[in-house]
């Protein structure tokens, strides 16, 4: 039966543009457990999805497969930012971003990644939610000093040359200690 094989359900997350098909063949990966976030990322990849349907599934999948959430909310993340023009979803990258680094706090790849989203042109998302959302990061995250570095590296570019100074300061002192 060509439901019950992985490459089948490769083929259709991949190439589908039926959000009914995509539905059913999601309902069977998950009803037989399959624990591969390889596949589950290329459903979420599929252009066929509306955003609300991308949370829709990485939520479910999330909640089915908890092992999985941070490589998938972080995908999910970078699609979201992939996919932003002049900001729209900016927003959702950032609470998948965020939802990563709540699912593994000691990943400092994340907050990297939520840096990155910043536009200055339209200063989104705005730049001192970003520089709080990374300075709680260094509350958990194992390398310090490449969050210093990129918010160093951030305000540089927005214009705040002292912040970015201190930061990168900080950066190198954690990086002394850092193996």
């Amino acid at each position: 039966m060509p439901g019950l094989s992985k490459k089948y359900l490769e083929n259709i997350f991949r190439n589908s543009d039926s959000q009914d098909e995509l539905f059913d063949t999601f309902r069977i990966a998950i009803d037989k457990k399959i624990k591969d976030p390889v596949l589950y990322k290329i459903l979420l990849w599929n252009k066929a999805l509306s955003p609300d349907e991308v949370m829709m599934y990485a939520e479910k999948i999330c909640k089915e497969l908890p092992d999985f959430c941070y490589q998938l909310f972080t995908w999910v993340g970078k699609i979201f930012s992939s996919i932003s023009l002049y900001g729209e979803h900016h927003d959702k990258a950032l609470e998948y971003l965020k939802k990563a680094a709540r699912s593994n706090p000691s990943a400092h790849e994340p907050y990297i990644s939520i840096t990155k989203l910043y536009n200055a042109d339209l200063n989104l998302p705005r730049l001192d939610i970003i520089i709080k959302i990374i300075e709680k990061g260094l509350e958990t995250v194992d390398k310090k000093s490449k969050l210093c570095f990129a918010i160093s590296s951030l305000c540089k570019s927005a214009g705040k040359n002292e912040t970015a100074k201190s930061y990168q300061k900080l950066g190198e002192k954690y990086q002394r200690g850092e193996k």
